[in-house]
C-alpha cells in the first residue's frame, strides 16, 4: 500500500508521492496548489505568487468498465 492515514487521523497521505517545487509548475493550467497554510486547492499558477509552496498534477478519472461500474 502506498498511502495511509496520518498520525492525527485527519488525512490520507502517500508514502511515495510528494508535492513538486513551484519552479516546475506549468503556467496557466489547472493543477493542485499547496498554500502556505497547508490547504490544497485546484487552480492555475501565474508564475508570480509566492503564496504557493508546491503543486501536483490532478488525478485521472478511471474509465468505467463492467468490473468497476458503480464501485468506489
Amino acid at each position: 500500500m502506498t498511502h495511509h492515514t496520518n498520525t492525527d487521523k485527519t488525512a490520507v497521505v502517500s508514502d511515495t508521492y510528494y508535492w513538486q517545487p513551484m519552479s516546475t509548475c506549468p503556467l496557466a493550467i489547472r493543477v493542485l496548489l499547496l498554500g502556505q497554510g497547508g490547504v490544497a486547492t485546484i487552480g492555475q499558477w501565474n508564475g508570480k505568487e509566492a503564496f504557493w509552496l508546491g503543486w501536483a498534477p490532478l488525478p485521472k478519472v478511471r474509465k468505467q468498465t463492467e468490473e468497476n461500474h458503480g464501485t468506489r
